[in-house]
């Protein structure tokens, strides 16, 4: 079978994984982008990215999380085997998303306390914070859609496998006793769904006949 360039693996790519495949780059490039500023009134302090600053734990785990989901991704375009997990990808990438909406919310929470950066005349959420918001929401839906379009067959239920002629039913709807004619009887397999128990049980009473 021949291999298919990455350019073609990605355009095949299910919707679901293109979101989570762009959103997590959007993630990880978001930690490395201001996210907030620490400059009060007389210009004095610093810009802060995601991975620097007092906070700068949240943005490593935004980073972390979205290396993750994207490590997912690349496996299947570059087509190397994942190791069993535990979850199910799509989970994965919700949890990954979630913690990462949970660190930039507590991120933002300490940053626009009154008690911060008493100083500040002005807040503002840095564009390296929205690019995370955006770029984790993206890869939670991808997540999520992956879940609802999910059509994995479940084997662990259990099966009956039903008998391809019910002979038993073939004699109540017949009517058939051992007074049968071969000719009732091939005219009863003429009209039969199935028509083999009819015949049968007609040779048998020929035989059975015969015997006595």
């Amino acid at each position: 079978m021949p291999q298919t360039d990455f350019k073609t693996r990605l355009k095949s790519l299910p919707l679901t994984q293109k979101f989570v495949l762009l959103g997590s780059i959007l993630a990880m490039l978001g930690a490395f982008m201001p996210w907030y500023s620490d400059v009060d009134r007389f210009k004095t302090g610093d810009s802060f990215l995601g991975i620097t600053g007092p906070m700068y734990l949240a943005g490593f785990f935004v980073l972390v999380g979205g290396l993750i989901s994207l490590a997912l991704i690349l496996s299947k375009l570059m087509e190397k085997d994942l190791p069993k997990l535990p979850l199910k990808e799509a989970h994965i990438h919700i949890f990954t998303g979630g913690l990462s909406v949970l660190m930039l919310i507590l991120a933002a929470s300490v940053y626009f306390h009154p008690k911060f950066g008493v100083n500040l005349t002005d807040k503002n959420m840095g564009f390296g914070m929205m690019l995370d918001f955006m770029g984790v929401g993206l890869v939670i839906l991808g997540g999520i859609l992956a879940l609802r379009t999910d059509k994995e067959i479940d084997f662990g239920g259990s099966g009956k496998i039903e008998p391809l002629i019910d002979i038993e039913r073939e004699k109540r709807e017949l009517d058939f006793n051992r007074n049968t004619t071969v000719g009732q009887a091939m005219d009863a397999y003429s009209k039969s769904p199935s028509g083999w128990g009819p015949v049968q049980e007609s040779i048998n009473n020929i035989k059975e006949e015969g015997e006595g």
